[in-house]
């Protein structure tokens, strides 16, 4: 029987081995996630639990297990949690709004059908940013997201209870959406693994819209192999030759001596918390040490800075387009501050729009060059330390911004021209909060970054910070 410390330590792979042994069921560790859930409420990380659906199929899992019917693969019996904005048949998918507070859908999401005939246990649907419109997760309808490591802080947005959840091992694996930053931000501040996969690599339908072009879906997990694990269920090559966690699996000894990293010589290190800076640097030497090249990268984009106002031309007006008719409904349960971000879509003029596509392809041609010559960029995730619920603005080397703009200031990039990133811890700070790495790779390469991101993972010895939730 294995004991309660000992699940505390079991990543994906290594439960579906206890499954399989018989030393623990499916239904046990689940009736197990369901305790620890409300023994940490607190966290705000569930919307809705499901008790009755995710013990049915633990059940169902428990008994493919004991007939030796294993067919389904690694995710057989293995808990998971929903953002509340991936709809669910039957369950209701709030999107952290008021507005859907009683929608249950009749259909489940494509991600949804492809878990559920993987096997793995849907035990509940997880706080988000209202509308997955926010980077802080502290404006939910539901309440604020906290972060586990120092409650009074926030778990990020807009998958803040996503990575909450899987922080402190509410699941195994959450799925989350990623506009602007929204799967990597809260994971970051949460201290564990998201990715943001290449636009369109993943499908989104069945999935509440904010931005058309620029919404993504992808795995938070608490490791690197985790991720990859349900990052292949989700593109249906789990079991196949395209698997990527089977070659990470296959050949964990490969190292990096024919890779490039990159390591851009402005903006992503230029208003950044000097701990951050210092960490994230640190593991320019640490893939030194396993053989990658490391290359300053010159991006030619002078509107760099403002690219994030500038591209906002889209996922602005594409939110308003979606939600034009709850935003002018009086009567709807909107919170205000939602309310008045969307409204900010119906400003927007063509020309912008045009300007904001023009620079796209600008930024895009200047990130294909760089490809060229790197594997992949190594920045921070974010530049700050997560911040007190409610703290609107911040201040970085003298320079007051809103908290808002400087948590997706390095994510919202990889979403303008649809690049795969991933983050991924790199440390703690002396105040005992996580400091995370973004990696991001050329279109399509998702490969490449989880086997960057595995050996870091390693050289950084992350896995200790993930046992101090008991």
């Amino acid at each position: 029987m294995v004991r309660e410390q000992e699940l505390l330590n079991l990543d994906i792979t290594s439960l579906h081995t206890e499954y399989k042994k018989r030393s623990i069921s499916p239904v046990e560790v689940v009736e197990w996630v369901f305790k620890r859930i409300d023994k940490y409420a607190h966290l705000n990380a569930y919307i809705t639990v499901c008790h009755q659906e995710g013990m049915r199929q633990a059940e169902q899992a428990e008994k493919l297990f004991r007939e030796g019917n294993e067919h389904h693969g690694l995710l057989l019996g293995i808990p998971l949690g929903l953002k509340d904005l991936i709809q669910t048949k039957g369950i209701r998918t709030t999107s952290g709004s008021g507005v859907y507070n009683n929608f249950i859908p009749k259909e489940d999401a494509t991600v949804v059908k492809i878990l559920k005939e993987s096997g793995s246990v849907i035990v509940g649907k997880q706080n988000t940013h209202e509308l997955a419109y926010g980077t802080t997760g502290d404006d939910s309808y539901f309440g604020p997201m906290r972060n586990p490591y120092q409650p009074e802080k926030i778990a990020g947005g807009s998958s803040g209870g996503s990575a909450s959840a899987t922080a402190v091992q509410l699941c195994w694996g959450s799925l989350g959406t990623d506009t602007s930053g929204s799967i990597r931000i809260p994971s970051a501040l949460c201290g564990i693994v998201g990715m943001k996969p290449t636009y369109g690599k993943i499908s989104t339908e069945g999935i509440q819209q904010l931005s058309k072009s620029m919404d993504h879906v992808g795995p938070i997990t608490r490791t690197v192999m985790d991720n990859a694990i349900i990052f292949d269920a989700l593109c249906g090559n789990l079991e196949s030759a395209k698997s990527i966690s089977r070659s990470l699996r296959e050949s964990p000894k490969s190292n990096l001596r024919n890779k490039k990293i990159g390591i851009p010589a402005s903006y992503f290190y230029d208003e950044v918390d000097a701990e951050v800076k210092e960490k994230v640097l640190s593991l320019a030497e640490d893939l030194e040490n396993l053989g990658a090249t490391i290359i300053d990268v010159n991006l030619d984009i002078p509107e760099m800075k403002e690219a994030m106002e500038i591209s906002s031309a889209i996922d602005r007006s594409e939110a308003y387009l979606v939600h034009r008719e709850i935003v002018h409904d009086p009567g709807s349960l909107l919170g205000e501050v939602t309310r008045k971000r969307i409204l900010q879509g119906s400003e927007y003029r063509a020309y912008e729009f045009v300007i904001a596509q023009n620079l796209k392809e600008k930024i895009t041609t200047e990130y294909r060059r760089a490809f060229e010559k790197v594997d992949a960029l190594l920045t921070p995730t974010v530049p700050i330390l997560p911040t007190k619920i409610g703290e609107e603005n911040i201040s970085i080397k003298g320079n007051t911004q809103s908290v808002r703009s400087a948590l997706m200031r390095f994510t919202f990039l990889a979403n303008y021209i649809g690049i795969p990133s991933i983050t991924l811890p790199c440390g703690m700070s002396k105040s005992g909060l996580p400091i995370s790495a973004q990696l991001m790779g050329g279109w399509g390469k998702e490969a490449v970054l989880y086997q960057m991101a595995l050996h870091l993972e390693s050289a950084c010895n992350v896995k200790k910070n993930l046992i101090a939730f008991t």
